[in-house]
């Protein structure tokens, strides 16, 4: 069965091998810990609108199989929800950098508590490249509403992991 979609170079038909073939180049290029088909999907692949099921499926398995990465079951994204998840079993010696630059997503560990320069805690449980979903804590709860900070800021910048 052949997968047909829309991504920014118009309406492409591929085959699964084809697929699986393009899914391999995507995962070996990626330096992140965890990774899903949607992202593969939607940052790797471009694909416009909602993937079908077998789609999705198929991607899956062509993550597996591209080697590297360990099926994990579902973990909440942001963006896509509960959905299957894959480690990243090279994540250790993955990327860290482009340009000189760290990359955002290790900037900063998700999960853990950051002290901004005006004393103030927060917990970071998601980071992108444009911004950092954060909750102030006060040391025994979370404390006012989510905020959006910018991992290139130079608030961020002065930011301290605290231990």
């Amino acid at each position: 069965m052949n997968f047909t979609f829309r991504n920014p170079e118009g309406t492409q038909t591929m085959t699964p091998a084809q697929l699986a073939a393009k899914v391999k180049e995507i995962v070996a290029a990626c330096p992140s810990e965890i990774t899903c088909a949607y992202r593969v999907w939607y940052e790797g692949i471009e694909g416009y609108g909602r993937p079908t099921a077998a789609l999705v499926a198929a991607i899956e398995e062509a993550i597996v199989a591209a080697g590297g990465w360990t099926a994990v079951g579902p973990r909440r994204f942001e963006k896509y929800g509960a959905v299957n998840a894959f480690t990243n079993d090279n994540y250790a010696t993955a990327a860290k950098e482009k340009d000189g630059e760290p990359l955002v997503l290790h900037k900063f560990k998700t999960g853990s508590k950051w002290q901004g320069p005006d004393g103030k805690i927060w917990w970071i449980p998601v980071v992108e490249v444009f911004d950092m979903r954060c909750f102030e804590w006060d040391g025994e709860k979370y404390i006012g509403e989510m905020v959006e900070i910018n991992p290139n800021s130079d608030y961020a910048k002065a930011m301290v992991e605290v231990k």
